[in-house]
């Protein structure tokens, strides 16, 4: 393939110069594109641990997934339309670490419902090494 081939087959907007460095945007991950969807993920984590904490289960669930969801719906439905030719939902890209954070999330909220500061501890624990693992693959495998 050569390079007429390759910049005929990448969509208009895919490579975005980030600190000087060419990078694809369809490789990463919502929260990575976007910080307003990482921010509400946060709010609503701790949000929702609060409320798990004073036992009001059916409200910690639904701002646990209401806004996030809600948050990446908007992002990804005006992302596509932005770059016209992304299909709607393309720059979502699931990895490892995104069930590691997962996995810490579910932690944590259960420590709330116990009431067990050291779980919800051991759970953000786990969401942070969800990050530095996502981190350290981005770093290991540069988009080409």
């Amino acid at each position: 393939m050569t390079n007429a081939d390759e910049a005929s087959s990448t969509p208009r907007n895919a490579h975005k110069q980030c600190y000087g460095a060419a990078v694809d945007r369809r490789t990463l991950s919502l929260h990575q594109v976007r910080p307003a969807i990482l921010g509400t993920d946060i709010a609503a984590a701790a949000a929702s641990w609060v409320l798990l904490w004073k036992r009001k289960r059916a409200a910690g669930i639904l701002v646990r997934l209401g806004p996030p969801a809600i948050a990446a719906s908007l992002v990804a439905n005006s992302q596509g339309a932005a770059e016209g030719s992304a299909p709607p939902g393309s720059a979502i890209k699931p990895s490892p670490a995104v069930g590691i954070r997962l996995a810490g999330d579910v932690l944590a909220a259960w420590g709330s419902w116990r009431h067990s500061r050291p779980m919800v501890l051991a759970g953000v624990t786990v969401i942070a090494l969800g990050w530095t693992f996502e981190s350290a693959r981005a770093e290991a495998d540069p988009p080409s």
